[in-house]
């Protein structure tokens, strides 16, 4: 991406090879609704590298009177220029790749921006308007623990019963309903649980700490009680750098929340959407979960209090392996070493300069767990120079990559270094 600021969205470097993902989908036909308080839509990264805006003209707000709730269309009924939030979330999850500023997880998708009023009638109406409206993403980054503290406004609804119905109905059109777990850190209730994130088909996302794969973020709610389940995944939450319009800025830094966790993660569902268009809802939760990397090494809560765990989109786009790899390099070599490393914990394959690796005719292997380990280097001779730096997040397979020319891959040189040779991960 050729982004100028994406350099400070450390966060993309922690959910898995999005780099390699964008190679193959960036979200193109997919519309992310993201339901929040309000939204600048005119922002210069909510307009595709053609000058055509990318949020919907069926964007809407949703205001509710005593039990009635009304509807109001255009995108200049969302705008709500006070507050940054819903555009802070709306570029997480989709801010264009137009040379301007950030890139979303999903730099190709749609928006359908949809203000609300905090009342949960609004927000069930919302969820109804999404599905009706061509989204296959739901996002949604404000909520109220059991006894609404938090962001919601009583409206003398049942919380359980006036979100389990337009979920369902959103969820049974195939589109997926995701939600910020919570800040229960921050507000001193981790064992209490949000909605509409502990809703059926609502997939809850907790938050990780900064720059860290496998560390929640402090301020994160977790399944701290037995009877309420309502994290499912973790994804990053903790300064995070993204769209904003307060104080004359475009970008800002520094914010904080499973608000924006919830984004990201509905990224990651539109280019899953773009890459197997017939699938649903459910097919994308079962991919999403079985994805996931376990958190283990938490010591804020113990394992069995983090849902599925990390999100891995290279292993959820089917670009990347969840067991061995075999990284096989043909190169005009007499001998060649792999030194392997896990880039977050510093464990190595073995020390270097490495491991030797297997020769057949001019093809050198070494097989790498992928679950351990995300970074590789491969060198000629034990003493270097080093030959190829290849540092990703999980392994793409199926892939080759030339070597007889310098080359980026995964913000590594590779290539260069020699007259004749290929990479491939099988």
């Amino acid at each position: 991406m050729g982004e100028p600021m994406v350099g400070r969205q450390y966060y993309l470097n922690h959910i898995g090879d999005v780099y390699g993902a964008w190679q193959k989908y960036r979200g193109r036909g997919i519309t992310i609704a993201v339901i929040d308080v309000g939204f600048n839509p005119d922002h210069e990264d909510f307009f595709y590298a053609d000058g055509t805006s990318k949020v919907s003209d069926k964007s809407a707000s949703f205001v509710t009177t005593g039990t009635k709730t009304s509807t109001l269309i255009g995108k200049d009924k969302v705008v709500n220029m006070g507050e940054s939030h819903g555009t802070f979330c709306a570029g997480v999850a989709a801010a264009a790749a137009n040379g301007k500023g950030v890139t979303g997880v999903a730099p190709e998708a749609g928006l359908l921006l949809l203000k609300t009023d905090l009342k949960p009638r609004s927000i069930a109406q919302a969820f109804r308007y999404a599905a009706d409206n061509g989204a296959r993403v739901i996002t949604i980054s404000i909520g109220s623990y059991y006894t609404y503290g938090g962001d919601l406004i009583d409206d003398g609804s049942d919380l359980g019963t006036v979100f389990n119905a337009p979920v369902k109905y959103a969820y049974d059109k195939g589109v997926a309903v995701i939600s910020a777990g919570g800040n229960g850190g921050l507000d001193g209730m981790p064992t209490e649980y949000t909605f509409p994130g502990c809703v059926d088909h609502v997939i809850g996302v907790g938050g990780l700490a900064a720059n860290s794969s496998t560390e929640i973020w402090t301020g994160s709610s977790y399944n701290s009680s037995s009877k309420f389940q309502s994290i499912d995944v973790f994804a990053p939450a903790d300064m995070m750098y993204g769209c904003c319009h307060y104080d004359g800025k475009k970008y800002d830094g520094g914010w904080n929340g499973t608000s924006f966790a919830s984004p990201t993660v509905a990224g990651m569902a539109a280019l899953y959407f773009e890459a197997f268009p017939t699938k649903k809802a459910a097919d994308f939760e079962k991919a999403l979960f079985g994805s996931c990397h376990k958190i283990t090494t938490s010591s804020i809560a113990t394992a069995d209090q983090l849902g599925y765990g990390r999100v891995d989109v290279g292993k959820l786009l089917s670009l990347s392996s969840s067991g061995n790899v075999t990284a096989k390099i043909k190169a005009n070599w007499s001998s060649g070493y792999a030194y392997v490393w896990n880039s977050v914990t510093g464990n190595s394959l073995s020390a270097w300069p490495g491991k030797a690796l297997t020769k057949s005719g001019s093809v050198f292997s070494v097989t790498i767990d992928s679950g351990k380990y995300d970074s590789v280097i491969f060198t000629q001779t034990k003493d270097g120079p080093q030959t190829v730096d290849l540092s990703v997040n999980s392994f793409l397979t199926g892939k080759t990559l030339d070597l007889t020319s310098a080359a980026k891959e995964c913000n590594a040189l590779v290539g260069a270094y020699n007259a004749n040779g290929s990479l491939t991960f099988v």
